[in-house]
């Protein structure tokens, strides 16, 4: 797992108790951060910890699917523009 700066990420909020991607990174209160590629975002949904430290709370399984899923569909769409 490697550092980058938070602009190169994709942040992650709770946002009226559900947990989503925050891709403009200015949903209120606190997040977390995944690098944008699909070997994390299948990394995030295979993790066995259950625990986001960042965000204080525990993601199940289809939250983690549903925010890989986000990163996915934005992936593809940036791929189809450039």
């Amino acid at each position: 797992m490697t550092q980058d700066a938070k602009a190169a990420m994709v942040r992650i909020a709770v946002v009226d108790g559900h947990v989503e991607a925050d891709f403009e990174a200015r949903r209120a209160g606190r997040g977390g951060y995944l690098h944008p590629t699909l070997e994390c975002a299948e990394r995030f949904v295979s993790s066995k910890v259950k625990q986001f430290r960042a965000l204080r709370r525990k993601i199940d399984r289809p939250e983690r699917l549903q925010i890989a899923a986000a990163i996915k569909l934005r992936l593809d769409r940036n791929s189809k523009v450039e």
